[in-house]
């Protein structure tokens, strides 16, 4: 870590004016009693590398474009742009992630996020919706609703560990709770007269992730993260894949004091039957984040 150097040279023989000294006094003052707490307080950084525990929380502006599709017993459903449907726009919410490096190798770490996100607007359509066994007719207004949680956990085993970078490969769990709803005058059955109708579709989507992940040291207590997830499924009830991209820069200068600035982009693009769930669902999310964080 480089030293802070501090030098105060004594005024020439022809005396500057006295203003001009008192404040060139001062400032040198100033200086030499910061000079040592900035020196120890940059001495104090920690290493991402090798510290058990990181964390960090903070805001995360989601862009989020759902296209959903809900199926009836006697109909396909239309596809849904729940984006255009809740108004567009942009919608901040609380993110958390950590990781733990489980082992004194520091290879082996457990990884997790958390963040939710909630919207509705009220609307109408220029074309029928279909939705599930009611049809919307133009011009009526419809309520929309959006609404999801994301968890995710995953194991990471650092392959690759250098005094200033590692790689690591993972893999985990991207549970997602997701509902999508609509509501108002349609037509069910007969298509002849309109009936206060609503539906919701809502599903559980635990899928599988793997991915490859890096870490990088930069000068001035200064890192890099960046990830990446895939998986393409054919499971049970899914049909479809998952893909997530992340990058991040962090100012760690001290253990309980950092800051950051990041982006992430996740896709899902799958086909569901179930109960409460019979269409399709492509999703994503995406946006910037700023993060206050924790290593220790």
């Amino acid at each position: 870590m480089p030293g802070v150097l501090i030098m105060c040279h004594r005024f020439p023989s022809s005396r500057p004016e006295p203003g001009r000294r008192t404040f060139a006094s001062l400032a040198c003052a100033g200086a030499l009693m910061l000079g040592t707490p900035l020196a120890a307080f940059a001495a104090e950084g920690p290493n991402l590398l090798t510290d058990d525990w990181q964390l960090s929380l903070g805001t995360f502006l989601i862009n989020t474009e759902p296209t959903v599709t809900l199926n009836g017993e006697t109909q396909t459903g239309s596809s849904v742009d729940f984006d255009d449907a809740l108004g567009g726009g942009d919608a901040t919410r609380v993110r958390l992630d950590g990781s733990w490096r489980m082992t004194d190798s520091g290879r082996h770490k457990l990884k997790m996020l958390a963040f939710a996100m909630n919207r509705d607007n009220t609307r109408s359509f220029d074309d029928e919706i279909e939705w599930g066994d009611a049809t919307f007719p133009v011009g009526v207004d419809v309520k929309a609703e959006f609404k999801f949680s994301v968890v995710e956990l995953a194991y990471e085993y650092e392959f690759l560990q250098r005094e200033n970078y590692e790689l690591g490969a993972s893999f985990g769990v991207h549970y997602t709770s997701l509902e999508a709803s609509l509501s108002g005058q349609a037509f069910v059955g007969d298509n002849t007269t309109t009936i206060d109708y609503e539906n919701t579709g809502s599903v559980d989507l635990p899928l599988p992730v793997f991915g490859v992940s890096g870490l990088w040291r930069l000068p001035q207590n200064f890192w890099i993260g960046a990830s990446a997830q895939y998986f393409a499924l054919s499971i049970d009830e899914y049909d479809g894949s998952i893909q997530d991209y992340r990058v991040l820069l962090n100012w760690q200068p001290s253990k309980w004091l950092g800051v950051g600035l990041g982006y992430d982009m996740f896709k899902v693009d799958v086909d569901v039957e179930k109960d409460k769930f019979n269409g399709s669902l492509d999703w994503t999310y995406d946006g910037p984040m700023l993060f206050y964080s924790i290593s220790f």
